[in-house]
This record gives structure tokens, sequence and C-alpha cells, in this order.
């Protein structure tokens, strides 16, 4: 089933699947453009590559069961595996059947720190600015629409707050603090992309038309499970969108042409960053001593 623009309730699956009238742009996929190629994006795309495979790993399943119990209070898609590890062929069996069941696997260790992590975040949030707008807004709602330029897009939000704020809930093995968070997490994995696009995509489909604020709730995966609330300075939305009106060009581009180039076959001559011109700058002088 495709969808016209607008703002749904639909299953992940479906959603991952693309369910846009034509391939359409999410915030991975523009990510790749940028940072990789359109045909590492093709690669990716489920509607575009036939042999396209969804990636599962156990550090996705971590995130997305806490997603389930965090914003849905989720328990029915959770099958607790009782094994230490993935490792033995039952524990493999066991983890494959309920993933081709639609469920989603987890060791009996990993459920007692999922638990212990929800419990912190929903205290964190409770006392945090976003506690109203997490607990009025709709949970993990899908939006689609359509560019200037005709590209479809399409984002999902974990809390869409009446057109105004948007909510993501993200989890990391490193540093929750803000601008280490940032350094390491937000701009290597595209997470600005993902806020332009959600706050486009809200402009396209709230009336009157309005930029929402995007806000991400972030909680380490380890104790004390601490969480921090990180917005975006509208410098910063500047620079995303920006990228983001890049990759809708390019994209646009590509499914027009048909065409879907890897890196380019010339050589690419590389200067120095400045960070490692200045260090080199920095460097002492060995003096040569002579021994006559």
């Amino acid at each position: 089933m495709t969808y016209t623009p607008g703002i749904y309730s639909i299953p992940l699956p479906d959603y991952i699947a693309d369910p846009a009238p034509e391939p359409s742009l999410s915030a991975s996929i523009a990510h790749t453009l940028i940072t990789k190629s359109p045909l590492h994006a093709w690669m990716k795309h489920p509607r575009l590559n036939p042999r396209y495979e969804r990636e599962d790993s156990n550090a996705t399943d971590i995130g997305t069961i806490a997603h389930a119990l965090l914003l849905e209070d989720d328990h029915s898609r959770i099958v607790v595996i009782d094994a230490e590890d993935w490792r033995t062929k039952a524990a493999k069996e066991a983890r494959d059947i309920a993933r081709a069941c639609g469920k989603l696997p987890v060791l009996m260790q990993k459920m007692g720190q999922i638990e212990a992590m929800v419990k912190a975040a929903r205290a964190a949030i409770a006392v945090s600015e976003v506690a109203e707008i997490f607990k009025e807004g709709k949970k993990e709602q899908t939006l689609i629409w359509q560019e200037d330029n005709g590209v479809w897009c399409r984002s999902r939000p974990d809390v869409l707050h009446e057109g105004s704020y948007l909510l993501d809930y993200k989890t990391t093995q490193g540093s929750a603090e803000p601008t280490n968070w940032m350094r390491n997490v937000m701009l290597p994995c595209g997470n600005a992309m993902q806020a332009a696009l959600g706050m486009v995509g809200a402009n396209h489909l709230f009336t009157p038309q309005r930029y929402p604020t995007f806000i991400f709730m972030v909680q380490e995966t380890e104790p004390p499970y601490a969480m921090s609330f990180v917005g975006l300075s509208p410098q910063f939305c500047e620079l995303a969108g920006g990228q983001r009106k890049h990759a809708t060009g390019i994209w646009h581009h590509c499914t027009q042409s048909g065409a879907w180039p890897g890196y380019p076959s010339r050589i690419a001559y590389l200067e120095p960053p400045a960070w490692l011109a200045m260090e080199q700058t920095n460097v002492p002088v060995m003096e040569e001593h002579s021994n006559g």
C-alpha cells in the first residue's frame, strides 16, 4: 500500500519498506548520499535494490526494544531468550524464529539492562523541559510528503507534538554529554539530517505551516543510564537544511536519470586538514649536534 502526503500511524517494517508513491528519501539514505555516493544509497534502498536486506544486529535490537518499552510500553513484541549469548545454535535459531515472526529477540541478561534503562529514561524525562511534550505528543508517526522539486520524502519522529515539537530517543554506548555526543555520534551518523528532514516534513504537512523544534533525548546504555536533551541552534539548523537541499537535489537527478554513480574515477589529490597542518607546524625542531 502506498500513501499520499500526510501523517500516518503505520508499523515500523512498513515505514522501512518505504510506503511513499515513489522511492523516497529518508534521513539515512540522504546521509549516505552526502557522505558516500548515490550508488551506496541505491544499495541501501528497499525499493531500488532488488537484493536489499535489512541490517540486523544485537545493538539494533537493544535500541529497538528500549524504544518499544519507552514509547509504547509494549512487551508483546519482545521475546526473551534464555541464553548467555548468541553463539550457540539453539540461541541463534530462537533469535531467527523470533525475527521471522516480527518479534524482538533479546538475551535474558540484556532485558534487565534495558528495563533499568527505560526506568531511568522515564525519570529523567519526567523532570525535564520536554515532560509535557513527551506525555501529550503522538508516538512514532510517519510523515510522508513531496518536495517542491517532486522528490518524495519520509520521516518518523518518535514523538510529534502538534507540529510544534519533534522528539527522538537515541541510545549510545558512549557519552550522552551533548558536545561529546554531537562530535562522536550525531555528526558521523547523520542525525542532523534526520532533524532537518523531520522539521521540513512537519512544515509541509501542518497548517499553518511552521518549522517545529527538534529535540534529541540521548541516553547512555551503561549505568547510571544518564540522559541528555539536545536541540539544534538556528545556525546548526541552517547548516543541516543546506545538506538536506543538497541531498534532495542529488536524489532528484538520480531518480530522473536512472544513473547512480559511485566515487569519481579520477585521482583525488588530498590536502592536509587544518588541524594536521597546525600539528606539524608546532612540532619542535631537533637541532643537530656535531661531535667534532
